[in-house]
C-alpha cells in the first residue's frame, strides 16, 4: 500500500486464517482483492493469486516479508520496461528481525543456471524477484509438489528458456525470525534432492549440464543434509543424505566426508548438551 507504482494490482490468498487477519483486511477491501479459502498448499495459493491477475508483472510477497518502500516496484518495473528481453529481475534483499529493524544482507549470488544446478544453491531472493507473466505461462507456474524450495524450482525452470538478471538495488527484506518451516529441515532436504532430479527430467537440458547430473545430485543431498541438520537437527536424514551423496558420485567424497566430519562433531556437541 506505501508503493509509489501507480498501476499496481494488490491480491491477498488467505487459506482460511482465524487470527484475525480477514479483519484486518476488511479495512482495505477499496484497494485489494481478497480470497480466504481452504488450498492445498502455498505453492497453490501463489499460483492462485497470479491466476486471478491482470497485469504483465507478477510478484509475490509471504507474509513476512516486505518490500523497500516507496519505490521497489516503480524500480522494477522500470528495469523491466527498458529491458525487453529480461523474463526475471532480482535486486538486492535486506534482513530485518522481528520488529522489521534491519539486521544485515539476505545471502546474494549473481544468477548463474550452470552454478545453481551443480551446487543445490538457491541464488535468487524471492521477495525482491519480479517476473512477466509471459515466462510463467511458458514454463508454468509453481509447482504445487513442492511445499519447500518451490521458487528455487520454479528459478531452474525459467533459467533453461529464459533471462534473468540481478540489479544492484535494495529493494526487499525477508524476515530472519522462525517461521512454519522452522523445523520442517527433513522436508526441504527432500525437496533439495526432488527438485535436482525434476531438473534433469526436463526436455531442454543442455548436454553441458547433463554432463554435471552426478555432481549435481550429490550436491543436492550435501545440501539436504545441511537443511536437515539447520532446521530440526534430523539426524537420521544428514546421516543418510551423506552416504547417499558419496554413493551419488564418488569422487564428490572428499567433500561428502568433510561434512560428515562436521556433522558428526556437531552431534557430539549436541549430546554432550
Amino acid at each position: 500500500m506505501q508503493q509509489d507504482y501507480p498501476h499496481l494490482e494488490c491480491i491477498v490468498v488467505d487459506g482460511g486464517s482465524t487470527d484475525g487477519t480477514l479483519e484486518i483486511l476488511s479495512s482495505y477491501m477499496n484497494r485489494i482483492k481478497l480470497v480466504s479459502e481452504p488450498d492445498k498448499g502455498h505453492a497453490d495459493a501463489i499460483n492462485k493469486g497470479w491466476r486471478m491477475s491482470k497485469g504483465e508483472i507478477l510478484a509475490w510477497l509471504n507474509a513476512d516479508d516486505t518490500w523497500v518502500v516507496p519505490n521497489s516496484v516503480s524500480e522494477a518495473v522500470a528495469y523491466l520496461q527498458s529491458h525487453i528481453e529480461v523474463d526475471v529481475v532480482y535486486g538486492d534483499c535486506g534482513s530485518i528481525d522481528v520488529e522489521g529493524n534491519q539486521i544485515g544482507m539476505s545471502y546474494l549470488h549473481e544468477w548463474d543456471l550452470g552454478y545453481a544446478v551443480e551446487q543445490c544453491d538457491h541464488c535468487i531472493p524471492q521477495p525482491s524477484a519480479f517476473i512477466r507473466r509471459r515466462i510463467l505461462e511458458e514454463v508454468g507456474w509453481l509447482d504445487v509438489n513442492f511445499i519447500s524450495k518451490k521458487d528455487h524450482e520454479l528459478w531452474l525452470r525459467i533459467g533453461l528458456t529464459g533471462v534473468i538478471r540481478h540489479v544492484p538495488l535494495l529493494l526487499a527484506h525477508a524476515r530472519a525470525c522462525q517461521g512454519y518451516m522452522a523445523h520442517r529441515g527433513d522436508v526441504t532436504a527432500a525437496s533439495c534432492v526432488s527438485l535436482t532430479k525434476k531438473f534433469f527430467t526436463l526436455p531442454n537440458v543442455p548436454d553441458s549440464l547433463r554432463r554435471k547430473k552426478k555432481r549435481a545430485l550429490s550436491n543436492a543431498f550435501l545440501r539436504g543434509a545441511d537443511y536437515a541438520w539447520h532446521d530440526g537437527r534430523h539426524w537420521k536424514i544428514v546421516f543418510t543424505y551423506l552416504f547417499r551423496a558419496m554413493l551419488a558420485d564418488p569422487t564428490n567424497a572428499r567433500n561428502a566426508l568433510d561434512e560428515v566430519r562436521t556433522k558428526l562433531r556437531s552431534f557430539a556437541e549436541d549430546f554432550r548438551t
